[in-house]
């Protein structure tokens, strides 16, 4: 496209005298506008030195005036834009220090040819051959900066893959973990709810059993009850049996009274049988078999007298012992009160229990869901980075 042509490379060789002439201007002249950006400077004198570059730009320049263009030449100016590709020379360096050099070419021109339409000729075959340097140095830089970030793609690429894969590693391990541990957790979590199953129906059988104790003393408080009442009956009946067994001892203190008068009446009618001698012997029977009867009664009446009275003891006696089983009767209708009383607490807790306990069942097989949640999305973690892997590694 520049229309570089034959008598272009010979009209740079005639050239050639004049630039070698003026080497050194053109060489200073170069190098005082490069010095004046510090920016150059620092490269030029970090890499090499001020006049072993001149000596290396008087080469280049003598050589583009050679008016040779060929495979050496274009190998050569690619090698220069490696060189400042390395050193890092930016292209706007480049081209803004080319531009100084076209300035003094065109300066050495005007100062060596003799009318204008051979200076026109001239600058515009000099600007064909600095162009088609400037597209071999710009091309060699795009490749060289293609190639770079190839090489920093492939590099941070590759890093990524190694840094993906790691973390998919440790991900699927961490999963794997996280997946054992809810599986653990899982089974335990169904090993307390099981145990709180088994607790809540040894609380339910617990609350039934309290509630059959609490109906049997229910019962028993009835059946105290009932023989508290029969004692203070048969309490009352043994009373009345005293007052009758006195009454029998007052009636038996009578008889015997009129049984000893009955004897001594007896007695008086003996006598007077004695007196009245024959006439009275039949009295006298009589009055033999009164005495005897009298004899009798009274014998018979203080047996009564004992019999009330041993009876009157025994009566007392077993007074005494209802009175005792009054009081035991009593004391264990209050014992039986409050370990009544004590059920129903008992059962009042154990229901509170029972119910505490089926809300924490609750909230365990809620628990037990979430955790197996957890379980399969860590195991759907751990697919996505296996294949998340897989699909680092086919980068």
């Amino acid at each position: 496209m520049i229309d570089l042509t034959e008598a272009d490379l010979e009209l740079l060789f005639k050239l050639k005298p004049a630039i070698e002439r003026n080497i050194d201007k053109i060489t200073d002249g170069f190098y005082n506008s490069v010095l004046g950006v510090d920016k150059l400077e620092q490269i030029i004198l970090e890499h090499s030195s001020i006049e072993r570059l001149k000596q290396t730009l008087r080469d280049h320049i003598v050589e583009i005036f050679d008016g040779s263009v060929d495979s050496h030449y274009i190998a050569k100016r690619l090698t220069i834009a490696k060189i400042h590709k390395k050193v890092g020379l930016e292209p706007k360096w480049y081209l803004s220090a080319f531009q100084n050099l076209q300035n003094e070419f065109i300066g050495v021109i005007y100062d060596e040819a003799l009318d204008d339409r051979e200076r026109l000729k001239m600058v515009r075959t000099v600007t064909k051959l600095l162009n088609l340097e400037q597209q071999l140095v710009l091309e060699a830089y795009e490749k060289e900066n293609i190639r770079e970030k190839e090489e920093q793609y492939e590099m941070v690429k590759n890093e990524l893959k190694q840094k993906i894969a790691e973390f998919s590693g440790e991900l699927i391990d961490l999963s794997i973990d996280t997946n054992a541990a809810v599986e653990q957790l899982v089974a335990s979590s169904n090993e307390v709810n099981d145990t709180f199953r088994r607790t809540a129906s040894s609380a339910l059988d617990s609350q039934e059993m309290a509630k059959g104790g609490r109906e049997l003393l229910s019962k028993l408080n009835g059946q105290i009850a009932h023989i508290f009442e029969r004692t203070t009956e048969m309490e009352r009946s043994v009373s009345e049996l005293s007052q009758f067994s006195r009454q029998i001892q007052k009636i038996v203190g009578a008889v015997q009274e009129i049984a000893d008068q009955t004897k001594i009446l007896s007695l008086n009618a003996t006598i007077e049988a004695a007196r009245a001698g024959e006439h009275g012997r039949g009295f006298s029977v009589v009055a033999q078999e009164v005495n005897r009867l009298a004899e009798d009664t009274k014998n018979t009446v203080i047996r009564i007298g004992e019999l009330t009275a041993q009876s009157g003891g025994l009566s007392a006696q077993v007074v005494n012992e209802i009175r005792k089983v009054q009081e035991l009767t009593e004391s264990g209708k209050l014992q039986s009160d409050e370990t009544s009383q004590l059920f129903s607490d008992i059962l009042d807790t154990m229901h509170s229990s029972t119910q505490e306990i089926v809300t924490a069942q609750e909230e365990i097989r809620t628990l037990i869901h979430t955790i197996e949640g957890i379980g399969s999305t860590t195991a759907q973690t751990a697919a996505s980075a296996e294949y998340f892997k897989s699909a680092t590694a086919n980068l």
